[in-house]
């Protein structure tokens, strides 16, 4: 049965994988193909705020399979089935081997999750850190430390919030008071990543002071970060049972979430009840949430993706709770889960709105219309990372803003420079509220002769891409 679940899990992460980079996406690109591997651990952690180990493995992937959209997602795809494995062995820790059921039913709701068939399909660091975190808890529990000691140096260096996962370790020991030995060799299996964390901590420092320099410079990019509100902690919930989708009729959504919520909180709560023999994956669940909730109260990280590496640990104890009951509820609480994640799989993979930014497809229409005396306009210092990414320089595209956060004096005389020659402008609003909330550059294309002709609204994700002329075209 569980490789039929893996088989079903790998097909599942191939449908619609063929999507448009979005922007964090193209930044990874743009690393790999651009930077050396000595560039990825020493330049670009500069421009980024995360560390080095994901870049680097796509940097060594693409060097050999090349820079499809299909090759940069492909080892998140091998990710996510792996992780679909060893959330079936982890669960099968807890019960005996004639017991197959159990481990069955945590992989096979795991591998058909809407919201991780999503990350597993991004060019993203977040399903190597959902394999590396389900791994570190198995081979902890299992005790094969040389496994676990490389999975949390792994772990650590792949992203910096599953740090949250480290105190899980040690509260078990306590609640289990285990022997010295088994702290002695406890202890040792961190000290790898100890070692290595000296040798970055001046890098992680500095990426720690731009991080307080952009929430700074940027108020606005709080709410992009995530934060410690009320909003961020339902929304863990919220995507967590459908995906990664949320529908423009908001009463709809509300109503899908509330319905399928109720076989989760059913078979949770008797997983509660339950607890005594899976209490290690309550703690694997819920510590790195409160622990990340809690400190997002100084520096903004709380948002939901960036916890896909606890979703192991969530339909390990809905398979548990499931198992809990008999036969004939368990089967119809199975399915529940599952009609849940069929159904925020459909509206994934059939609205495109639910998808990835369609910059491909925008900067394909931009070029294929623009004349040479026109321009595309960006309110940012540059065109965006995923223009870029697409663009072939047919038609020219540049930045107006003076900085990330746009001066107006200044924005205003560099807009009027760049455009003074141009008879139509191609602008995208593309996170305007981010690094121009004034609007300082539509404001000044309009006062320097400049009317909106045409507002083009057809790529989910991109935003307006407004065509502003001068004279009429013949």
């Amino acid at each position: 049965m569980i490789w039929l679940i893996l088989a079903a899990s790998f097909i599942l992460r191939l449908i619609a994988i063929n999507q448009s980079l979005w922007l964090d996406e193209a930044i990874g690109a743009m690393a790999a193909r651009d930077f050396s591997f000595f560039g990825i651990l020493n330049n670009f952690p500069k421009f980024d705020n995360h560390p080095p180990l994901y870049y680097l493995l796509l940097k060594g992937e693409t060097s050999l399979f090349g820079f499809s959209e299909i090759s940069l997602r492909f080892p998140s795809i091998i990710f996510g089935v792996a992780t679909v494995y060893f959330t079936y062995i982890t669960a099968r820790h807890f019960v005996g081997k004639k017991e197959k059921f159990f481990p069955n039913f945590c992989a096979l709701l795991l591998a058909t999750s809407p919201l991780h068939i999503y990350y597993s399909q991004e060019a993203r660091m977040y399903a190597m850190a959902a394999f590396l975190a389900v791994v570190a808890v198995y081979s902890f529990l299992k005790e094969k430390w040389i496994l676990f000691s490389f999975s949390l140096a792994v772990l650590v260096f792949s992203d910096y919030v599953p740090v949250f996962l480290l105190p899980v370790f040690w509260i078990i020991g306590f609640i289990d008071r285990k022997p010295k030995q088994w702290w002695g060799k406890l202890l040792l299996s961190h000290i790898p990543l100890m070692i290595l964390g000296l040798f970055w901590l001046p890098i992680f420092l500095a990426q720690s002071q731009a991080g307080k320099w952009l929430l700074s410079t940027l108020p606005a990019w709080k709410n992009v970060a995530g934060g410690a509100t009320f909003k961020q902690a339902v929304l863990v919930w919220m995507k967590f049972v459908l995906g990664r989708i949320s529908l423009m009729d908001k009463t709809l959504y509300y109503a899908l979430v509330a319905f399928f919520s109720i076989p989760f909180i059913v078979v949770l709560v008797r997983a509660w009840n339950k607890r005594q023999k899976v209490l290690s994956i309550w703690l694997y669940l819920m510590i790195p949430l409160i622990l990340g909730f809690l400190t997002s109260i100084i520096f903004p990280a709380f948002i939901y993706f960036r916890f896909l590496y606890v979703l192991p640990a969530f339909y390990i104890l809905a398979g548990w709770g499931i198992s809990q009951y008999g036969k004939k509820i368990g089967r119809v609480l199975l399915l529940g889960v599952l009609g849940a994640n069929l159904v925020g799989w459909l509206i994934y993979v059939k609205n495109p709105y639910q998808q990835r930014e369609k910059w491909r497809e925008a900067v394909a229409f931009v070029e294929a219309r623009a004349r040479g005396d026109e321009i595309v306009v960006f309110e940012y210092p540059e065109p965006f990372t995923p223009y870029r990414w697409y663009q072939t320089g047919r038609v020219e595209a540049v930045g107006a803003t003076d900085a990330g956060s746009a001066n107006p004096e200044k924005t205003r005389q560099l807009t009027l420079g760049l455009t003074k020659a141009r008879k139509a402008v191609y602008y995208f609003e593309y996170l305007w509220d981010l690094s121009d909330p004034g609007r300082v550059v539509e404001s000044t294309l309009v006062s320097s002769g400049f009317a909106l002709k045409e507002i083009y609204d057809y790529f989910p994700g991109v935003g307006q891409i407004k065509y502003f002329t001068k004279n009429e075209r013949k």
